[in-house]
């Protein structure tokens, strides 16, 4: 959510206007009341009725028993399981992995609404307002094409007996077919081409995203003029991005034309270094295993899909990048490679390492027999190819570890000599050069050099001197930043929970906090009762308006509304449109808002403020403490003796509040 999405225009009334890349909180609103949470979350969510609200099994973590709860009312959803909670942008934000803005597009879309020409989404903001608004549009016609090329395709498989019957045969049934909605081009030169012109599509965009390609040849009669089908005499696998839009297509030839995989070109949607074949349809799962598997092929990602393995991509045609490893950041932290155990495999699974390594994540790499795909192992004629999986990916080991033992063995192996020990040393300081985690380097140094009997001083000299190389060969690779990790739903601490729980329910919770005012030790406030940053600055401002807290309880599925409205400019990014609150703050928020009973009990409130105003008195006494130490060494006996004088007024104020205070 975006800060400062609104700004008063000096003149009549109180009409807003939009800045550039924000959106007022009047047409969020409206977007948002034309959309119930219920449908969109039903999407995702088997929903039952329960009282008032409806539950369901949690999308973002694994359970057994709901605990996913939606208030259509309040247009809310929160999970008593793992703590999420917010309304329908932040639901759209999480299950999608997508950021604000594009969540904001991804239900404009939905609504039929038009955003203004001042708004941006993801490109640099530096095009002027008309620009990106032409840009938006070109984008929305290219997305409908792609949709309409891929409905084209899918219908195909009714008629087109050699390509259903390809995809019987390596093990695809109607549910895959339907699920990815997979589809076929005939042998002709110019089906697409011509069923294009039929209906009046535009064939410059289709020719941009590469659909079709212009000819060289004379055309038919009654055929289209000049163009010819890119994916001809192919099976087609859409390309889903993050929001279930096509963003383009990959083909693998029927016979033995060259190549055997052919993928849409380069595109205003389509950039295959950005994108996973197969990640819109495992989201859900991805999250519940907290895994990515990696595999190389679109029928790996199928077979594994029918064999019950949903967590698994592909890449488009391309070798893992840094632009993949930040998308698959957004929703696992780990990431599984099973590629095939032929040469090129072997070869891709180190380069996968390295470029994780560059990027500090350790990739997980699990050994596929040689010679072998993982779709052969899992549909092929052997039986027990499931298990076999499931142990395979079971095994599943940190890549450095082992291609580090491999090296190891290799050097000390009969015949072996002191070169190949040597060519060793460099190759693992070379990985080991290029590994950011300190720890993790220290503790693989200290068995290297067990396992060698060489000094650890060694191999770090030879990392010192292959850092040094890796960075002349490749400037950018070690100026690369650290890859973003999904962030994990920050724990909040017990007091400060059920203080913040309190608080958003109104009184007599707040009544409670203000009377604890002037039991304050000197210069703290009433949020520095509160440990979490994020929650300390909300009730920063909640305190600063009284009135905020009952304009919240009124209207609960306006509240993000209201309180960007209300405190956007000064809490900034943190609680703005486009960042949202601590993923922990809002989840405390909308469980208080979704209570149908007051979610605290009176008598732990009270607790929770009297262990808080303990913690706030101990830590000033230490800083009396710290004062006295510094009047000793000045040699100053009376500052001495008013710090001890302090001193003991704090530990006698301490007192007060001991038999409140339980240990956490």
């Amino acid at each position: 959510m975006s800060t400062n999405a609104c700004e008063n225009v000096s003149g009549k009334g109180n009409s807003r206007r939009v800045k550039s890349g924000k959106i007022t909180s009047e047409l969020l609103q409206k977007i948002k009341a034309s959309i119930n949470i219920l449908e969109v979350v039903g999407e995702h969510v088997v929903l039952r009725k329960s009282g008032a609200n409806y539950v369901g099994l949690c999308p973002f973590h694994s359970e057994r028993t709901p605990s996913f709860s939606v208030s259509e009312g309040k247009q809310l959803y929160h999970c008593y399981g793992c703590k999420r909670g917010g309304d329908l942008v932040t639901f759209v934000q999480e299950i999608l992995g997508v950021s604000f803005p594009e969540a904001v597009e991804e239900l404009a879309d939905r609504a039929k609404m038009a955003l203004p020409p001042e708004w941006k989404a993801t490109g640099s903001g530096t095009e002027p307002n008309a620009h990106r608004s032409a840009q938006r549009e070109r984008q929305s016609v290219a997305y409908k094409l792609n949709r309409f090329a891929a409905a084209f395709f899918h219908q195909n498989l009714t008629h087109l007996r050699p390509a259903s019957e390809y995809f019987g045969n390596r093990g695809v049934g109607p549910e895959l077919i339907r699920g990815f909605y997979l589809g076929a081009v005939s042998e002709a030169w110019d089906d697409l081409s011509h069923y294009l012109v039929s209906k009046k599509a535009p064939l410059d965009m289709a020719l941009e995203l590469g659909l079709i390609r212009p000819s060289v040849k004379s055309p038919r009669a009654g055929k289209a003029v000049g163009y010819f089908d890119l994916f001809r005499g192919r099976v087609v696998f859409p390309i889903l991005n993050l929001r279930g839009k096509i963003a383009g297509f990959g083909g693998r030839a029927l016979g033995d034309e060259t190549p055997k995989y052919l993928n849409s070109p380069e595109s205003l949607i389509f950039h295959k270094s950005k994108l996973a074949f197969g990640l819109f349809q495992a989201q859900k799962h991805i999250r519940e295993k907290d895994e990515v598997i990696l595999v190389e092929g679109y029928f790996d990602v199928l077979a594994l899909h029918a064999a019950g393995f949903q967590n698994v991509v592909a890449t488009c045609g391309t070798a893992l990048t840094s632009d993949h490893l930040n998308l698959f950041k957004r929703f696992a932290n780990q990431l599984t490679v099973l590629f095939d155990g032929d040469k090129a495999g072997v070869a891709a699974t180190e380069r996968a390492m390295e470029v994780g390594l560059d990027h500090g994540w350790v990739i997980h790499g699990a050994q596929m027999p040689e010679g072998m795909d993982p779709d052969e192992l899992v549909l092929g004629h052997s039986t027990g190819g499931k298990e076999r999986m499931s142990k395979i990916l079971e095994n599943a080991q940190p890549l450095l570890d082992s291609r580090i033992e491999d090296v190891v063995q290799s050097a000390l192996s009969e015949g072996a000599n002191s070169e190949k020990l040597t060519q060793a040393i460099k190759k693992i300081g070379t990985w080991l050069a290029r590994f950011q985690d300190p720890i993790g380097k220290e503790v693989r140094l200290q068995k290297l050099e067990k396992r060698l009997g060489l000094s650890k001083k060694l191999i770090q000299d030879v990392m010192t001197t292959q850092s040094a190389h890796l960075t002349r060969s490749n400037p950018q690779a070690r100026a690369t930043p650290e890859i973003q990790t999904r962030k994990p739903q920050t724990k909040m601490k017990a007091t400060d929970r059920i203080l913040l729980l309190g608080v958003v329910s109104g009184n007599p919770y707040v009544q409670i906090l203000l009377e604890a005012k002037p039991n304050l030790p000197p210069g703290a406030t009433l949020q520095d009762l509160w440990e979490n940053s994020s929650a300390k600055e909300f009730i920063a401002q909640l305190l600063m308006r009284p009135g905020l807290i009952e304009k919240m309880r009124e209207v609960p599925d306006r509240l993000w509304n209201v309180l960007e409205h209300e405190l956007g400019n000064e809490i900034g990014d943190g609680l703005g449109l486009e960042g949202g609150l601590d993923g922990s703050v809002r989840s405390v928020i909308t469980e208080a808002l979704l209570s149908q009973n007051p979610p605290v009990d009176l008598e732990d409130f009270k607790g929770a403020v009297f262990r808080g105003l303990y913690q706030l008195w101990a830590r000033f006494s230490q800083r009396v403490k710290k004062s006295i130490a510094e009047a000793e060494v000045k040699k100053d006996a009376d500052l001495q003796m008013r710090w001890m004088k302090d001193y003991l007024d704090v530990q006698r104020k301490m007192k007060e509040f001991t038999s409140f205070y339980d240990e956490e």
